[in-house]
């Protein structure tokens, strides 16, 4: 049917639908309105799909589901965030997984205390595509939902046996505010930083850059060091812009040692960013080591680079010609 059938009249039809005694002409009712999109975002229409959350069928339970996040903020009042809260206790799986999807596509507007104790319950649930659903919703809801619950059930995702949760742990985690860079937060995302999983580790580099130089702890330099040595090149250049955003107080010999080697690195990502970190890291970095690294940039076979390293060059340029 699609949004060119969406008239006034057919989303009625489709709205008393949901009420039909058969129960197939509710799960089509509810497949047809989730097919016309935001437009079909009218008070009616969404009072129909909240009480057909509560309906005893477990497919027009999911269904209405599905619809209400189609429609997206639209779909944010009261009544709907409170009967996606319900949804998230559903029985069926199917259901508490379209609930944390349908709360994720809200996003901020649905962080409420009682949408975020369902969340922090689900981080908790028996089925691992709900726990990395519920560490999704939580981080689109960003610093809105950075509560201490919240927090500390994200660092014990990091310890997920499946691998989703724990890297969707720490995409949710870097999307907290950075006051909320906390010991356990930390060294939570030190350990994801020795994660089997490439992603995982990724992931966690990017959340440590967005704690800046809050996360400058030893034991956070001394993981991001180890990371420039990853086999993963995406892991390799993510750690040289954490330690970059880091500034100077990354700024040891160890950091800059990788550093400076990471200038040779085989991926061009890697030696931009290692660039670019040795720029941000200023004259602290300037030994010879760095300058020599930084002239023999001068020639890579990269524009970006050599731009790069022309710069750095020129915050070190005192200490160049001393």
């Amino acid at each position: 049917m699609g949004e060119k059938a969406a008239t006034n009249e057919v989303i009625n039809e489709l709205v008393n639908a949901l009420l039909d005694v058969d129960v197939y002409v509710r799960r089509n009712a509810c497949q047809a309105l989730r097919k016309v999109d935001e437009k079909a975002a009218i008070n009616e229409v969404i009072n129909g799909l909240v009480n057909a959350l509560l309906d005893a069928d477990v497919y027009v339970r999911q269904y209405a589901c599905e619809a209400l996040e189609k429609m997206g903020e639209k779909a944010a009042t009261n009544e709907v965030i409170n009967g996606l809260v319900n949804a998230l206790l559903d029985v069926d799986v199917y259901v508490r997984r379209n609930a944390c999807e349908a709360l994720r596509k809200v996003g901020e507007k649905a962080a409420t205390n009682e949408v975020i104790n369902g969340l922090v319950n689900a981080l908790r649930d028996v089925h691992a595509d709900i726990r990395w659903d519920a560490c999704r919703a939580l981080g689109k809801m960003g610093e809105k939902a950075a509560t201490n619950e919240v927090i500390n059930g994200l660092v014990n995702a990091l310890r997920d046996v499946n691998v989703h949760v724990r890297q969707y742990a720490c995409e949710a985690l870097e999307k907290m505010d950075e006051k909320e860079a906390t010991n356990e937060v930390i060294n939570g995302l030190v350990k994801a930083l020795l994660d089997v999983n490439v992603h995982v580790r990724q992931y966690a580099c990017e959340a440590l850059e967005k704690m800046g130089e809050k996360g400058a702890t030893n034991e956070v330099i001394i993981g991001l060091i180890n990371a420039l040595r990853d086999v993963h090149a995406d892991v390799r250049w993510c750690a040289c812009e954490a330690l970059g955003e880091m500034g100077e107080k990354a700024a040891t010999n160890e950091v800059i040692n990788g550093l400076v080697n990471a200038l040779l690195d085989v991926d061009v990502y890697v030696r931009r960013n290692a660039c670019q970190a040795l720029r941000k890291v200023g004259e602290k970095a300037a030994t010879n080591e760095v300058i020599n690294g930084l002239f023999n940039a001068l020639w890579d076979t990269d524009a970006d680079i050599r731009r790069c390293a022309d710069e750095a060059l020129g915050i070190m340029v005192e200490k160049v010609f001393s």
